[in-house]
């Protein structure tokens, strides 16, 4: 119940203008909690395999507690909706001055018109009538992904679907901690 209603207070303050608020931890070494977030979601679904590769070799000024729920979100999702039978993917590295996470999974493509819907409030596909949730999870981690300067975006094809969250390395205008 108390993330349900912090998903509707953060959809609040994303329709409002305001945004979701950030309080960047500087200098922080994102490994561990990248790892601990990973071993959350598979010791809640171990007959799920899940692929790690961290290339991380410098602190990443990063909100951790939204980081966190940006990659739960998007772990649930590839666990929920990608085939049981393909491992799913966690590969963070910084590339040319980003940061970059991407989760992948194996599975039927998400359809075209899907894709154009994905990161609106409520919209939780085509035929997911019977499904949880109440279609935030993915605005959400988009407005997350836009308050650290960056952007969260999906590509989805016969072999996989990916979402990756980028964003700078240097951002200026955070609370910090």
């Amino acid at each position: 119940m108390g993330s349900l209603i912090e998903n509707l207070l953060d959809l609040a303050r994303g329709r409002l203008g305001n945004g979701i608020g950030l309080e960047v931890t500087r200098g922080g070494r994102i490994e561990p909690l990248l790892a601990k977030i990973v071993n959350k979601i598979q010791a809640a679904h171990p007959e799920r395999i899940i692929q790690t590769e961290f290339n991380l070799h410098q602190p990443i000024d990063v909100d951790q507690a939204r980081l966190e729920q940006l990659l739960s979100n998007l772990l649930g999702n590839a666990i929920t909706h990608g085939a049981a039978e393909e491992p799913v993917t966690v590969t963070a590295k910084v590339l040319e001055n980003r940061f970059q996470l991407t989760i992948g999974n194996g599975g039927e493509p998400i359809p075209e018109a899907v894709m154009q819907r994905l990161f609106q409030p409520f919209y939780r596909g085509g035929d997911n009538i019977n499904k949880q949730g109440l279609g935030l999870g993915l605005y959400i981690a988009s407005e997350i992904a836009k308050a650290h300067g960056g952007l969260l975006q999906a590509s989805s094809d016969t072999r996989r679907t990916c979402f990756t969250f980028s964003m700078p390395l240097n951002r200026k205008r955070d609370v910090v901690h």
